[in-house]
């Protein structure tokens, strides 16, 4: 791959629905916008008008759903106060937004940060013909003949990529994890499949010797003495911690449902920083991906159950609220000077929104109380 983009064979870098999911859906993410790097180095980026419809569709659901959450949260909250919404107070909260216009307003907005082009495939020729050939026939990318029509958004943008590609006689690279865009790859002499983002620019910044950069940065920082620096990651994993946005993972005698209610963090396990991901460079500044391990106190609100098969129901046994201490990865996205002459100078730190998981062991739901002895 790197040798293909050193020779100039790349006509383009295209992303898949997956790309955007697997970003939380966040069009404003440094690391998904970093992908304006592969346009600096004269290759376009493509977005067939069908996934651009896709991503824009999960946003738009993900936005609804949180609004009609806030509002009926926000009614009952009223309801039992016995309190009158204040004047503005929908606008002021965004449930009166339009999910279709949001969606709209962040995906051009981020064509525009990055210098995306828009295709579409009704452009491509015979398209449409090959497009039914292959679905009857069965062929990538229509897998199974049980869940094929749900394969025709994909079919699309994949017969218009290869046409792009056959045009200009050079291959696309396809930022994708759907299995579907990886077979149909597989057996395409001009479309290549890679997944994550990183490693697509990681490809990038490795073809055109940017990867130093940030290997020096990481240097100073595990060297201990860039106080400033160590200062602003540990902020910046703190707040991601205040979401108390976590998965619950437990062993129990008994159903429970887990919620969790505080996390906090302990200490950053310098000895788990992966190798640095450079995501993006130009002549001032360096973005780049890392992972390392934290330990921290993490608490959450245990409610057990049991199922009656009499009244076939789940009869409530009580709940608690569990503590421990465990170590959990997370990913870091940071935008520094490269020139380290007089230490780090960095200007953004982002930690991912991402779901971790958090294991609490075996949890007893029938806990022994302390004997009386009065």
């Amino acid at each position: 791959m790197i040798e293909a983009i050193n020779d100039g064979r790349i006509a383009a870098v295209t992303i898949d629905t997956t790309v955007f999911d697997s970003k939380q859906k966040n069009f404003r993410r440094t690391d998904f916008r970093s992908i304006s790097q592969i346009r600096t180095r004269n290759t376009p980026i493509l977005i067939t008008d069908v996934i651009a419809s896709e991503m824009m569709a999960h946003l738009e659901a993900e936005a609804a759903d949180t609004q009609r959450a806030l509002k009926t949260a926000l009614r009952n909250n009223n309801l039992r106060w016995f309190r009158e919404s204040p004047a503005g107070e929908h606008t002021a909260l965004f449930i009166d937004k339009d999910p279709v216009e949001f969606a709209k307003l962040e995906f051009d907005d981020f064509i525009k940060a990055v210098g995306a082009e828009v295709i579409k495939v009704a452009d491509t020729p015979d398209g449409l013909a090959e497009l039914f050939r292959r679905y009857f026939a069965v062929q990538t990318p229509f897998a199974k003949k049980e869940s094929r029509k749900q394969e025709f958004p994909d079919a699309a943008a994949l017969l218009c990529l290869e046409e792009y590609a056959k045009a200009k006689g050079k291959l696309v690279i396809c930022v994708a994890q759907d299995k579907a865009w990886k077979d149909f790859a597989a057996k395409s002499d001009h479309l290549v499949a890679v997944f994550p983002l990183t490693e697509a620019l990681g490809i990038y910044s490795e073809a055109f010797k940017d990867a130093d950069l940030a290997d020096k940065i990481v240097e100073l920082w595990l060297d201990g003495k860039e106080k400033d620096f160590e200062d602003a990651v540990r902020d910046a994993i703190v707040e991601r911690l205040t979401y108390v946005d976590y998965d619950i993972d437990a062993d129990c005698s008994v159903e429970f449902e887990a919620e969790p209610m505080d996390a906090q963090l302990k200490e950053i396990l310098m000895g788990t920083l992966t190798n640095p991901v450079v995501l993006a460079a130009d002549d001032e500044t360096v973005t780049f991906s890392i992972e390392v391990d934290i330990k921290a106190d993490f608490k959450a609100h245990f409610n057990f159950s049991v199922w009656d098969s009499v009244d076939r129901e789940s009869v409530g046994m009580g709940s608690e609220y569990v503590d421990t201490t465990t170590d959990v990865p997370v990913h870091l996205t940071i935008v520094a000077d490269r020139d380290v002459t007089n230490g780090i100078v960095f200007h953004e730190i982002e930690v991912s929104q991402k779901t971790f998981t958090v294991d609490f062991g075996y949890v007893d739901a029938f806990t022994v109380e302390e004997p009386d002895y009065d």
